[in-house]
């Protein structure tokens, strides 16, 4: 027994000391504690109040997939790519300085679609809702371009701690502002918050490790390097993400009914959230294999990989059964008996987060990082065309639960499309 005792804490010891550790547990709690947050929120609010804040949600997501054209994201990458701190200061104005300027014609272009849109009744009269909404893309720009500048430079326990620290700040002033205010003053919270927050994060990082030295300006083709990356890597993030929208805005649409819209948001939630389980795995790793495929490393690749999905199936594929058996005493306790018509629909959907996080989500996010992210683009962009075309045949028919077979059918078409251009790449004949 002591050996083994002995083993676990070498174990430990070495994830501290790599930094796999602070960020496995900070990307954990971040997560979680915006998930437990969002409790009190839907707690707090009406199942009318949270359709349209699921709505309106939704509209903003669509416009958030381009914020800063990717660049923040880029940054995860190109830090790690950069030789010297001065270039790497270059790197960080750059994201900031052009992703901002793109930013302020983005928030313009969605205040203008929220305003004339033709919403269905139910949705309608809730401009200020959806503005303060648009008006928080800029600034968690910000703090995503600070917080990845940080793991790209392997600062793993100050990124964990802000990122907790940040996350922890946003969901208790939306509480705050769902508890005194209703819908209105909890959006108007988060935006305070988000301006706060990204004032923070930037100023850490301009102060902690760029202040001493002077900003190595990117050479013109850097800079059209880091781009087309920034833009392939937004647009095949954003087509993933869109398939959560699709959903969202589609069922709105067919069915014209907030509390339906509310419905399938809590089915979604559980299976959403269990990427927490999964998402530290992506984030230590990615940097890693950005490295050993730079210096042609096949082997470590293709054995890491191997755990790396052992690791986010093994641990997905556990809880999803036990959250499927307890799916009606999980509904009941966390959001009370209005949602229980959300079980069935939540029960396949936890079957799509299997896919989604425990395969989908890890090979893409290796692809990613050895730099063919467009073809997480491609499967990305046929994963979509699927999904439009099953949701307008099922919705109508099934609604929430025709939205649920879809996201299974899809994930499974993705994951078993992305398996087989990994195994193309890194296990042909020519490598082994």
């Amino acid at each position: 027994m002591g050996k083994y005792k002995a083993i676990l804490s070498q174990k430990i010891e070495t994830l501290k000391e790599t930094g796999a550790f602070h960020v496995i547990v900070g990307s954990f709690m971040t997560k979680f504690a915006s998930f437990f947050g969002s409790i009190f929120i839907v707690r707090l609010l009406t199942k009318s109040e949270y359709g349209i804040l699921s709505y309106y949600e939704n509209f903003m997501g669509y416009f958030f997939i381009f914020a800063g054209f990717g660049l923040d994201t880029a940054l995860l990458r190109y830090q790690v790519l950069a030789d010297e701190l001065p270039m790497r200061k270059g790197c960080f104005r750059h994201a900031l300085r052009d992703g901002s300027l793109w930013n302020a014609v983005l928030v313009t272009l969605g205040l203008l679609t929220v305003l004339f849109f033709p919403h269905k009744e139910a949705f309608r009269g809730h401009f200020l809702t959806g503005a303060f909404l648009m008006i928080c893309i800029p600034f968690i720009f910000l703090q995503n371009a600070s917080l990845h500048t940080l793991r790209g430079l392997y600062e793993n326990k100050k990124y964990a701690v802000l990122a907790f620290g940040i996350a922890l700040f946003q969901i208790t002033a939306r509480v705050l502002g769902a508890a005194f205010g209703g819908l209105d003053l909890t959006v108007g919270a988060r935006l305070a918050a988000e301006i706060l927050c990204a004032a923070v994060c930037v100023l850490f990082v301009s102060r902690n490790y760029f202040s001493a030295v002077e900003a190595k300006p990117m050479e013109k083709k850097q800079k059209k390097e880091m781009d087309i990356y920034s833009i392939q890597i937004m647009l095949t993030n954003g087509l993933w993400t869109v398939f959560m929208l699709n959903d969202v805005f589609l069922l709105g649409q067919f069915s014209g009914n907030e509390q339906v819209l509310a419905d399938y948001k809590i089915a979604y939630v559980i299976p959403a959230n269990l990427s927490i389980l999964v998402a530290a795995v992506g984030i230590f790793v990615a940097p890693y294999f950005t490295k050993y495929d730079k210096e042609g490393n096949y082997g470590w690749i293709r054995e890491k990989l191997q755990i790396v999905l052992i690791i986010t199936m093994s641990v997905m594929g556990a809880i999803v059964l036990l959250c499927s058996v307890l799916a009606k005493p999980i509904i009941t306790l966390i959001f009370g008996e209005t949602y229980l018509s959300a079980v069935p629909i939540m029960r396949l959907l936890l079957i799509a987060s299997f896919f989604n996080n425990g395969i989908r989500s890890s090979i893409a996010n290796v692809l990613s990082a050895v730099g063919e992210q467009k073809l997480n683009l491609y499967v990305a962009g046929g994963g979509m065309a699927l999904q439009v075309l099953m949701d307008c045949l099922l919705i109508p028919r099934f609604g929430g639960l025709g939205v649920a077979v879809s996201s299974v059918s899809v994930y499974i078409a993705m994951s078993l499309a992305l398996g087989f251009i990994v195994r193309k790449r890194y296990y042909s004949e020519k490598l082994l």
